[in-house]
């Protein structure tokens, strides 16, 4: 029976729409083909480990589950990724409700089902997927430990946080949103040393032994690997334009007009309303992880995805701003309404950009297209040719293979002395005399062909340039070579 109680139907409609778009995503998952990212993770699925180069192990964990029920196909790698974009927009709507109420609740559900970098990435799975949601379920948790001070919500947060932290290394920031809340309320600074924060790093120190394991026996690769992405092992140089690129790339993956509201509410929020406890909070849980990539973005951008944890508090920051505001004055209504509308309207074409006819370098979607083609492509020269393994001239391309191509077998990227991604780490392929390979690549320079296969192998011949296709539209040129050891 519909409930009759205000509050109650608010609920109910919250929950009726987080099944609903799920029940779409789970539909329209494997209308994309796989991002690099998702086949690289994938990939080493197929290789359980304690961790690899990049990243924690959840993500592998993760999709290793997805495939042993669904198999080795989209809908297997993605649709524990739909799962948990659900669990964190009911986390999200939870949050919103216990600090504010239900109403709320459900517009910060509904607006963060338009934000354009949220919306897509519910329906992918990659390691935000897990990161976001341990987040949103840890915000939870460190507002009923903060309020009750229990060792068992204590533990359950340094648990959350833990298996955020196994997801993304990022996780590790909402501990330091932790402390800084406490350090900014007055009434709880004792807690700050506590019987509860020690039993919740303790906790999390067990949720990251199998990092912290592999580092120690494999010569700490993800401490290179963190200051490869930031650009940290080349020096820290203040570049004002990589802050203005990083800025534009915020812009773009929440919404311009939305991102321009955020901030707003934000510094707002922080003027006006920070003395009140739930208010401080959520400033709190924001403000750590965002501060600390606009600090990294000085020196080097980084990517748009990077800061996804902090539009949890953000999200709700925004509709309690503005949903006030508003209220208060209804001038204020068209521009909300224009920002809406356009996010809504990026998200919506972010799902099918067949019909805008884009050229291919500035299709969104790009990522997710032509890798049928491509396989294709490397299967008819493989079976032409009789190769005995294909290699790609770049993890992505490697691990796209892989999975595309009939039977999964094993591809590779070209030998090398340094580890630069986890094919490093994996054995390689093996030459000897008659041995033959194909190389795909999308590098179009003359030399594409690298040095070291030019030294493995006694002939490198060309095969094919091509656009791979998808819906009869060029996505992006490849270049096919036979390397070989045959006379």
């Amino acid at each position: 029976m519909f409930p009759s109680n205000p509050a109650q139907r608010t609920v109910f409609a919250a929950i009726l729409f987080v099944f609903l778009i799920t029940l779409f995503r789970l539909i329209y998952c494997t209308h994309l083909e796989l991002v690099p990212d998702e086949a690289y993770y994938w990939e080493w699925s197929k290789h359980l480990d304690a961790c690899y180069r990049d990243k924690g192990p959840a993500v592998a964990w993760t999709i290793a589950a997805g495939t042993a029920l669904a198999g080795d196909t989209v809908f297997g790698v993605r649709w524990l990724g739909v799962l948990l974009a659900a669990g964190t927009a009911w986390q999200l709507f939870v949050l919103a409700r216990r600090l504010f109420d239900a109403s709320v609740g459900l517009v910060v559900l509904l607006v963060a089902s338009i934000i354009p970098i949220l919306a897509v990435g519910s329906i992918v799975m990659t390691i935000d997927s897990l990161s976001v949601f341990f987040w949103a379920w840890g915000a939870n948790l460190a507002w009923t430990a903060l309020q009750s001070n229990r060792k068992r919500d204590w533990a359950l947060l340094g648990f959350a946080i833990g298996c955020g932290f196994l997801a993304k290394f990022t996780n590790l920031v909402q501990m330091a949103s932790v402390f800084l809340y406490l350090l900014c309320t007055p009434s709880k600074r004792r807690l700050i040393v506590s019987s509860g924060t020690v039993l919740m790093s303790f906790v999390f120190a067990l949720c990251a032994t199998p990092i912290l394991y592999w580092n120690v026996v494999n010569h700490w690769p993800n401490a290179r690997a963190l200051a490869s992405r930031s650009s940290l092992d080349v020096g820290f140089h203040v570049q004002p334009m990589q802050t203005l690129k990083f800025l534009e790339g915020q812009a773009l993956v929440i919404s311009p007009l939305l991102y321009i509201g955020l901030i707003v509410a934000i510094i707002g929020l922080w003027i006006y309303r920070s003395q009140e406890d739930r208010i401080r909070f959520l400033l709190c849980d924001f403000f750590p992880i965002y501060a600390c990539f606009t600090f990294f973005s000085l020196n080097a951008a980084g990517q748009p995805n990077w800061t996804a944890p902090s539009l949890i508090a953000g999200t709700i920051l925004l509709v309690v701003f503005w949903r006030e505001l508003l209220a208060r004055s209804r001038w204020w209504r068209i521009p909300a309404g224009v920002a809406l509308t356009l996010a809504l309207t990026e998200t919506v074409i972010l799902h099918d950009t067949t019909w805008l006819h884009l050229n291919p370098r500035k299709d969104p979607l790009q990522r997710a297209k032509g890798w049928e083609d491509l396989a294709a492509h490397a299967q008819k020269w493989q079976t032409q040719t009789g190769a005995d393994f294909i290699i790609g001239n770049h993890y992505s391309v490697a691990s796209i293979l892989s999975f595309y191509l009939p039977g999964h077998p094993t591809a590779y990227t070209p030998s090398s002395s340094t580890i630069d991604n986890q094919y490093g780490l994996w054995p390689g392929y093996q030459v000897g005399p008659g041995t033959a390979a194909i190389f795909v690549t999308y590098e179009e320079k003359p030399n594409a062909v690298p040095a070291v296969l030019q030294q493995e192998f006694k002939h490198v011949t060309f095969l094919e340039q091509f656009f791979t296709t998808q819906d009869g539209r060029p996505v992006r040129q490849f270049q096919i070579y036979l390397c070989t050891n045959r006379d």
